[in-house]
C-alpha cells in the first residue's frame, strides 16, 4: 500500500504494514525525516486553505504553486557492498543507480545511471538529471542503488528524503539496507541544485521552456463561474495577473540570460556571476577597466576601455536584469496589493455562493463546476500574489549579492555599506523614521552604569556650561570596579549596588546565549 495515494488525498494516518520492507515502508520512513520521525507532517499549505482549487490526481502544474527545478548530478559511489545472500556472481559488484520522484501523479519520474562495471569501492558514474516537481511539498526523493545481473538485479541500498530537506551543493547520501539499518561507510557522492527556471540547452516536454518571449507566454486565467456578479469579480483581476506573470518572467528572463553570459547555469547565484567577470578582467590582456557604482540604489556596471563583444554583451545583460529588476521592486507593491484585494472581495462570496449559484438558476453538475472554477479563481489570485512577494524578495537578494561580491573582488565603486541601507528605508516606513529621528538624539550623553542609583543626580538631567566637572555624586562606584576579595559576599542591606551588579553580571551570559538546536541522530541532514 503506496502511502502517498492517501498523503495527497488529506488523510492524516496511514496504517502501514511494518512487517513488509520495500519502497512503501522506505516512503513513509523518509517521509517522517523532516520531523524528527515524531509527531505530525503538515499538509501542503494548498490543502490548507479555506478556498483552494487542488486534485490529487493533477497531471500538470498546479495554479499558484511555482513548480521546481531539481537538478541531481550522481558523481560516485563510496565502499558499496555485496547483496547480502547473493551467492549467483563474484565478490565484485557492478552497481547502477535509480533516482526517483515520488508524489503527485505530474511529479513521478525516474531515471537510471549507466552501469560500473566491476567496481564496488569508488564506482565513478558523473551522469545528471533533471525532475520538474509541481507540488514541492508533497514530492519525496529516492535514491536505489542495484546490481546489475542477467540473473535478476538484486538490492544494495537505498535513501528517501523529502524534497523540502534537500540541502544545494555538493552532499554524502548515506544507504540504508532493505530492513532499514544504514549501512557502515556506504554513501553516494552527488550535487543538488534547485531552482524555478528552466534554463540552457534544448528545452524538455515536460519543462518550461527556455525563455519565453511576452507574445508566447502563457498567462494564468480566471475561469467564468457562470454566476454574473462573481465573474464581473474574477473578470478586473485579468489585468494585475497579467502584470504580475510580465514582471516575473521579465527578470527571469533576464537573469537566466546574464547567468548564461557568464558560462554558469541557471542553479548559479549572483555572487558567482559577477567573480566570474571579475576573473575574467584579471587575466585579460587588454587594458580594460569595469566599476561597479555601488552609490546607486541598483547598480551600475561601468567600462573604460575597448570592450570585447562579448564583454559587451555580458554588460547588455547586467543592465537589462537591473532594469527589470528596478521594474519588479517599484511595482510589486501595487500589483500585490490588487491581487490581494481580489482574493478578499472573491472570500467575500464563499458562504453564499452555493445560494447566490441556485438563484442564478445553477444546479446539478452546472453548480458543482462553478464552485470548482470558483476555487480554481481563489486560488490563482493568492498562489500568483505570493509568486510575486517572492519574486520580489529574491530581486533584493540579487541586489544585495551584487554589492558584497563588487567589494570583495574590487570593482566597487563609491560603495555604501549595503544596498539594504537605500532600499530598507524606501520599502518600510518605520524603519526610516527611525533612522530620520536618530541624529536628534546626539546632544544627550550615555546613560550611567547599571549600578548607579535609579534617581540621577541634578548635575546629570540638566547639564550646566561649567568648565570644571562635577565631582561624582557617589565615591562608593570607584570601588565597584576593584572589589576587596570578600570571602563571603556582603550582605544585601549594607550593598544594594553590588547585588544589583552580581545579578546583571549573571543574567548577562544567558540573556546573549543563542537558543540552541536540537538534531535527531539520524543523518539525514547529510543530504
Amino acid at each position: 500500500m503506496n502511502p502517498q495515494d492517501f498523503w495527497k488525498c488529506g488523510c492524516q494516518i496511514v496504517a502501514m504494514n511494518y512487517q513488509t520492507p520495500g519502497l512503501m515502508m522506505d516512503l513513509n520512513l523518509g517521509w517522517f525525516r523532516q520531523n524528527g520521525n515524531c509527531g505530525y507532517v503538515l499538509r501542503p499549505a494548498i490543502m490548507r486553505e479555506e478556498v483552494s482549487y487542488f486534485s490529487a490526481n493533477a497531471r500538470d502544474s498546479l495554479p499558484g504553486v511555482s513548480a521546481q527545478l531539481l537538478h541531481i548530478k550522481v558523481i560516485s559511489g563510496q565502499n558499496l557492498p555485496k547483496p547480502r545472500g547473493s551467492a549467483a556472481k563474484g565478490d565484485v559488484v557492478e552497481p547502477y543507480i535509480y533516482v526517483e520522484i515520488h508524489g503527485i501523479p505530474a511529479d513521478c519520474a525516474e531515471q537510471r545511471t549507466k552501469t560500473v562495471s566491476q567496481n564496488g569501492d569508488n564506482p565513478i558514474f558523473d551522469e545528471s538529471f533533471e525532475f520538474q516537481i509541481n507540488l514541492p511539498e508533497l514530492a519525496v526523493l529516492r535514491f536505489v542503488v542495484l546490481d546489475d545481473d542477467y540473473i535478476g538485479d538484486e538490492f544494495i541500498g537505498q535513501y528517501t528524503i523529502p524534497f523540502e530537506c534537500l540541502q544545494p551543493g555538493y552532499r554524502h547520501v548515506p544507504l540504508q539496507s532493505l530492513t532499514g539499518e544504514f549501512l557502515p561507510n556506504t554513501t553516494l557522492f552527488v550535487h543538488v541544485a534547485i531552482t524555478n527556471r528552466r534554463g540552457g540547452g534544448k528545452a524538455h516536454k515536460r519543462g518550461l521552456s527556455v525563455r519565453k518571449g511576452r507574445k508566447a507566454r502563457e498567462y494564468t486565467t480566471s475561469k467564468t463561474t457562470g454566476i454574473k456578479v462573481v465573474d464581473e469579480l474574477f473578470r478586473a483581476s485579468t489585468q494585475p495577473l497579467r502584470e504580475a506573470t510580465d514582471l516575473r518572467e521579465n527578470v527571469q528572463n533576464a537573469t537566466v540570460s546574464f547567468k548564461e553570459l557568464c558560462g554558469l547555469t541557471p542553479a548559479a547565484n549572483m555572487k558567482q556571476c559577477i567573480l566570474t567577470v571579475s576573473s575574467w578582467l584579471t587575466n585579460s590582456e587588454q587594458s580594460l577597466r569595469v566599476t561597479v557604482d555601488l552609490s546607486e540604489t541598483y547598480p551600475t556596471m561601468e567600462a573604460q576601455g575597448p570592450v570585447p563583444e562579448l564583454l559587451r554583451k555580458v554588460f547588455n545583460a547586467y543592465d537589462m536584469m537591473i532594469q527589470t529588476s528596478r521594474t519588479l521592486i517599484e511595482s510589486a507593491d501595487v500589483v500585490h496589493s490588487k491581487l490581494t484585494q481580489a482574493q478578499r472581495a472573491g472570500l467575500d462570496f464563499h458562504e453564499d455562493l452555493h445560494r447566490i449559484g441556485a438563484k442564478e438558476g445553477l444546479k446539478g453538475r452546472k453548480l458543482q463546476k462553478a464552485m470548482e472554477s470558483y476555487a480554481w479563481n481563489i486560488t490563482v489570485l493568492k498562489g500568483q500574489a505570493d509568486l510575486l512577494k517572492h519574486a520580489k524578495s529574491e530581486a533584493l537578494d540579487n541586489l544585495r549579492q551584487i554589492h558584497c561580491a563588487a567589494q570583495s573582488c574590487g570593482l566597487g565603486k563609491n560603495g555604501a555599506s549595503s544596498p539594504q541601507d537605500q532600499l530598507h528605508p524606501h520599502h518600510h516606513p518605520l524603519q526610516q523614521v527611525q533612522i530620520e529621528q536618530q541624529p536628534q538624539a546626539k546632544p544627550h550623553p550615555q546613560p550611567p552604569p547599571l549600578h548607579q542609583p535609579q534617581v540621577a543626580p541634578p548635575a546629570y538631567l540638566h547639564p550646566l556650561p561649567q568648565p570644571q566637572p562635577q565631582p561624582p555624586a557617589l565615591p562608593l562606584v570607584q570601588t565597584v570596579s576593584k572589589p576587596p576579595a570578600y570571602t563571603q559576599p556582603p550582605p544585601i542591606t549594607q550593598h544594594p549596588f553590588q547585588f544589583q551588579c552580581q545579578q546583571q553580571k549573571v543574567a548577562g551570559p544567558l540573556e546573549a546565549s543563542p537558543e540552541m538546536e536540537t538534531v535527531g541522530g539520524d543523518p539525514v541532514g547529510s543530504c
